[in-house]
């Protein structure tokens, strides 16, 4: 079937934009094979029962996200499995995946966010502590540091002065964002207390070979000892449809952050973009007007 010209120019558009959020700045996010990417491999930065080194467990080495529609991709690379790692007679692994679709707007940070419809918390790994709770997407969640139960450290500026890494991947470890916890506010909230699941939620999990075929960023490590990469797929419920957002992840220890930002099109060149498509539509529709008098 033959293509419009209009449709010829929308199509031109969208290969435009995503050819602009490719060539964002770091600090804006980072889109790698339309997947937003955030990498934490600068440094050893999760803590282990031998220190900071590539023996620890809880490491995150990058995660990104993907959407299509109301599904959410997503893929990790972390030095922990989906679920967990026993010690000391304990489980510890990932707390819960939170979407802050209310990220950028003033007075807006990980603390005001809780409890508020922008918030959404996807419980994704099954060992956590989010008690007998079915793994799904959770609306209006509030969250809770488990991290004293887990050998985890006193609070999110301890872990941040030990380890002496100044990124949570996309974001500074003292973003205005965890400004509530910084300097003595005690624990991030890194697993859902409270939530309700929404049953079109639909989570299923990914495989390395899944990820590797939906474009998933080639797998980041350091000389890890324990390469895991994995990952799952959700849906949101329509609200959030087309509306971005800010992911955040932890382990339930606190001993390792990831944050990952949305690549936003600057509106200046979506407006000119759109003005363009706009023009041609209208020089096409005057063509046919003039062949149509002639």
């Amino acid at each position: 079937m033959k293509k419009s010209v209009a449709q010829k120019i929308a199509s031109a558009i969208v290969v435009s934009l995503g050819a602009i959020a490719t060539t964002l700045p770091a600090q804006a996010g980072t889109l790698i094979n339309d997947w937003n990417y955030a990498r934490d491999d600068y440094s050893y930065d999760g803590s282990g029962a031998t220190g900071f080194n590539a023996d620890s467990r809880w490491d995150i080495y990058g995660m990104g996200y993907k959407v299509i529609g109301n599904d959410v991709y997503v893929g990790i690379n972390s030095s922990n499995s989906l679920y967990g790692v026993n010690y000391n007679g304990n489980n510890i692994g990932f707390g819960s995946l939170f979407l802050d679709f209310g990220y950028g707007n003033s007075g807006n940070n990980f603390s005001t966010a809780q409890g508020t419809n922008s918030l959404v918390g996807i419980r994704f790994a099954p060992n956590n502590d989010f008690g007998g709770a079915s793994v799904g997407v959770y609306t209006g969640v509030t969250g809770q540091s488990v991290a004293a139960s887990n050998s985890g450290y006193s609070s999110y500026n301890s872990y941040t002065s030990t380890a002496g890494n100044s990124r949570v991947g996309d974001l500074a470890s003292n973003d205005s964002y965890f400004s509530p916890y910084i300097n003595g506010g005690g624990s991030l909230p890194l697993e859902i207390a409270t939530g309700t699941l929404f049953a079109g939620g639909n989570l299923s999990y990914l495989s390395q070979t899944d990820l590797t075929t939906l474009g998933f960023p080639p797998t980041i490590y350091q000389a890890s000892a324990n390469p895991n990469t994995f990952g799952f797929k959700f849906t949101l419920p329509n609200e959030y449809q087309g509306r971005q957002f800010l992911a955040t992840l932890g382990f339930e220890c606190g001993n390792d952050v990831v944050a990952v930002k949305p690549v936003p099109v600057p509106p200046a060149i979506a407006g000119i973009l759109a003005a363009s498509v706009l023009g041609g539509w209208r020089a096409t529709r005057r063509k046919k007007q003039i062949k149509a008098e002639v």
